[in-house]
């Protein structure tokens, strides 16, 4: 294998680690998403009409909270052909190594 075929599989290899310590900083999710959607515990309050009669287990009450934060996740939820969702680790891996793939075939057919 020449050099240029080299240097183009560390690139690939590269972006890749690069992509995957992204997709674990930002949560290691299956599905890219742009908002996040959990269930969060919060106190009790103590003005509920229904505190007193035993209504919620252990004084806990939970609720539905949506953020906006970033999660790359391994594979896309796109809605349509050109919708922010697309990008995943799957639409950022896979064209650089198939273009790495084939870089190195034409180049091995030239030799």
């Amino acid at each position: 294998m020449t050099k240029l075929p080299k240097i183009v599989f560390a690139i690939a290899t590269i972006l890749t680690i690069a992509t995957l310590i992204t997709w674990q900083a930002t949560g290691g999710d299956s599905y890219t998403k742009f908002q996040v959607v959990e269930q969060v515990e919060r106190k009790l309050d103590p003005d509920d009409p229904l505190a007193g009669t035993g209504f919620y287990e252990d004084d806990k009450v939970t609720e539905t909270i949506k953020r906006d934060e970033f999660r790359l996740g391994l594979i896309p939820t796109p809605n349509g052909l050109l919708d922010k969702n697309a990008i995943s680790v799957a639409t950022i891996v896979v064209p650089v190594w198939v273009f790495a793939i084939v870089f190195w075939w034409f180049m091995r057919r030239r030799e």
